[in-house]
């Protein structure tokens, strides 16, 4: 490892993410009718959604820049430069690079959102990807430390 990574940062960064998939959990019982018919629950789950995927994208970032000295050409492209480095599995890193250019649709072209498609995010594996992201990155920063 040529640069020592910024555990705080990444900790904080962490601890974003797990607190948003404690509040996304919450939707996952709600049928999908009343979830389309609640604009409250439709904001609070994509609000969660970007801020779990942008700390997701801040450790990536991190981790290739301290690692591998290199600035990925986008966020996608970090969680592709895991996959391949084998620092996640290559599962991992396709689900991530899904995610973030989700959430580009999120942040870019709000207006346009198909909510069933955030709800078919919070209901399906994404919330168990971004936990096995935790994990890792946790493996990554006591791999580094050691």
């Amino acid at each position: 490892m040529k640069r020592p990574l910024n555990l705080d940062k990444v900790n904080k960064k962490i601890n974003d993410i797990e607190t948003s998939i404690t509040r996304l959990s919450e939707f996952k019982n709600v049928p999908l009718s009343e979830f389309l018919d609640n604009r409250d629950m439709q904001d609070i789950a994509s609000f969660r959604l970007i801020v779990a995927t942008e700390a997701a994208i801040d450790i990536c970032l991190h981790l290739v820049s301290k690692i591998f000295k290199s600035v990925p050409e986008d966020y996608a492209g970090c969680f592709r430069l895991l996959g391949e480095k084998g620092l996640i599995t290559q599962d991992l890193s396709q689900n991530l690079v899904k995610m973030a250019r989700f959430r580009n649709l999120l942040v870019h072209q709000y207006w346009d959102i198909d909510y069933s498609q955030v709800y078919s995010l919070i209901t399906g594996a994404a919330l168990d990807d971004l936990s096995s992201f935790t994990r890792e990155v946790r493996n990554i920063c006591k791999n580094a430390v050691m």
